[in-house]
């Protein structure tokens, strides 16, 4: 009985994670529709609140806020509008390309829970792979935040609320990176080597019996 509960909570995870996947795949060819529709139709594929003068833009990730003024020295303000929207989606974008890595490894480990019990000799390599995937996102996301600052020029922002906290890593941002997520990315890499220690240990006292 203890054992058919097990394999039901492992069965109804494998299926949750399937479903997130399938989820996360919708979602990136979404994303890839939208950007291919942006870059075809350019700016006119920007709907905005503007006129030739004034323009807000806004955006989930990092719940940022800009207004935009045109202080009229060459640059279009809709090509300002266009660009944001643009390094929102390519953000947005690559951070659903890292939950698509890090869900089929976690597929993977659960699918060999029920395949192979629990001490399965690719799983340690499976969560350090996790806890890389995100530490590579953590040194990623601390590029891209500085990149607003570049494709928006400070003279063409009359007032932003969200965007000094998006640039420096959010509220748990240290030099810029973003704290918690480190954190994270060094705990599950702790805990791959604790597993593989684990691994090692039922190794030897399945040689011992």
């Amino acid at each position: 009985m203890k054992k058919i509960g097990k394999e039901s909570i492992i069965k109804v995870l494998r299926y949750a994670i399937d479903f997130a996947l399938v989820l996360q795949f919708i979602g990136l060819i979404f994303g890839v529709v939208t950007i291919i529709g942006l870059l075809t139709k350019g700016q006119s594929g920007i709907v905005t609140n503007n006129d030739s003068h004034f323009a807000t833009m806004s955006s989930g990730i990092g719940n940022v806020m800009i207004a935009l003024q045109n202080p009229n020295l060459g640059e279009h303000i809709e090509f300002i509008s266009y660009r944001f929207h643009m390094f929102i989606l390519l953000y947005g974008f690559l951070l659903l390309i890292a939950l698509i890595l890090i869900t089929f490894q976690l597929r993977s480990i659960f699918k060999s829970f029920s395949h192979d019990g629990f001490f399965d000799q690719s799983n340690p390599g499976r969560i350090k792979r996790i806890a890389i995937i995100i530490f590579i996102w953590v040194i990623a996301d601390y590029a891209l935040r500085f990149i607003p600052q570049i494709i928006i020029p400070d003279y063409f922002i009359s007032s932003s609320v969200g965007l000094n906290s998006f640039s420096h890593g959010g509220h748990f941002g240290l030099f810029g990176f973003d704290l918690k997520m480190l954190i994270v990315s060094i705990i599950i890499y702790m805990l791959s080597i604790v597993y593989k220690f684990g691994n090692n240990l039922k190794e030897e006292s399945s040689l011992t019996i």
